[in-house]
Order: C-alpha cells, then sequence, then structure tokens
C-alpha cells in the first residue's frame, strides 16, 4: 500500500468536483419545468461518476468506471471496457425505468385532481 495517501488524496479530490459539478448541474436544471426530466439527468450524472470498478494491478484500488472504461477502451478494446460499462449501463437503464413510471405515476394523479377539481367547479356553479 505504497500510494495509499495518493490514493484517498485523488479520492478526496475526485469527490469534491463531483460535489462541485452536481451543483452546478442542480443550478441548471431548475429550469427545466418538467421535474422527470431533472430528475434523470440528475440521475445519469450520478451513474456516470459514481459507478466504482475495482482495480486488480498493482493493487486493489477503486475508481470510477468510466474512467477505468475509457483506458481499457484505449488499450484493449471495446471488449474490456464494455465490461467494465455493464453495471453502469444498467443502473442508468433500471434507474431511467423508475423514473418513467414515476412520471407516468405523477401525470395520472394530476389527471385525476384536475377532473376533481373541475367536478367540484362544475357542482359549485350549478348550486348557485
Amino acid at each position: 500500500m505504497i500510494y495509499q495517501d495518493l490514493y484517498w488524496n485523488a479520492a478526496m479530490f475526485y469527490l469534491a468536483g463531483v460535489a462541485g459539478f452536481w451543483l452546478v448541474m442542480w443550478k441548471l436544471t431548475r429550469y427545466i419545468s418538467w421535474p422527470p426530466l431533472r430528475w434523470w439527468l440528475v440521475w445519469v450524472f450520478l451513474c456516470v461518476v459514481l459507478t466504482p470498478w475495482q482495480g486488480m494491478e498493482p493493487e486493489p484500488y477503486y475508481a470510477p468506471a468510466i474512467i477505468v472504461a475509457a483506458f481499457d477502451f484505449l488499450d484493449l478494446g471495446w471488449d474490456s471496457a464494455y465490461k467494465v460499462l455493464a453495471a453502469m449501463i444498467n443502473a442508468i437503464v433500471l434507474g431511467s425505468g423508475l423514473i418513467v413510471f414515476v412520471a407516468i405515476v405523477l401525470k395520472i394523479q394530476n389527471i385525476k385532481l384536475v377532473e376533481r377539481r373541475s367536478l367540484a367547479s362544475e357542482d359549485a356553479a350549478e348550486a348557485d
């Protein structure tokens, strides 16, 4: 564990960069009026930057999968990079499916609320 201090310093700088970029993304996406799209953009960002991958040589350290995949692609080719990115792709797909499901449920609830309000306003108009 010769590089332990260097590893932790790099991890702290990387997480600080993730937090900084997340704040920038949060500020930019607040102008998007549809919440599920904001959620999806943040989800993809978090999956890309925070999906870990454990390296084997020279020592078993964790690193962001996107960085490991980039180096594997340059060194070993697409097949090796895809193996690294498979977990991240699965997380993006499953999270996207969940966000779509939540968006559909919220839309159905909104439609029902609008119908109830319109019926209530019609009943109030008839009562007058």
